[in-house]
């Protein structure tokens, strides 16, 4: 006599097995399920500051979002010390903040 059993989890995988008799060993064969979407890239972005000098003397204060690798010279990071300000972002690749 044989035998049959068919496992589905949460995630969509389902599993066969099967055996030849009620005691034997049997094989496990997967069944083609919908497979998992992947997961989007995610990019480091940083809240970055410049300061511009102007010649009457008041500065004026540039922020922009940066990728954390591509910061661009004279651009720096901000982190927050006292108060809770976001200056972290993981976005997917194809989203700018």
């Amino acid at each position: 006599m044989s035998w049959t059993v068919i496992e589905a989890d949460g995630n969509g995988v389902r599993e066969t097995r099967r055996g030849g008799t009620l005691t034997g060993e049997g094989e496990v064969e997967p069944m083609a399920g919908p497979e998992p979407e992947p997961k989007p890239k995610l990019i480091t972005w940083r809240k970055c500051v410049r300061i511009e000098p102007w010649e009457d003397s008041v500065p004026t204060v540039l922020t922009s979002w940066y990728p954390s690798g591509d910061i661009p010279e004279h651009w720096y990071p901000v982190e927050a010390q006292s108060q809770p300000v976001e200056t972290i972002k993981q976005l997917p690749e194809d989203e700018a903040p």
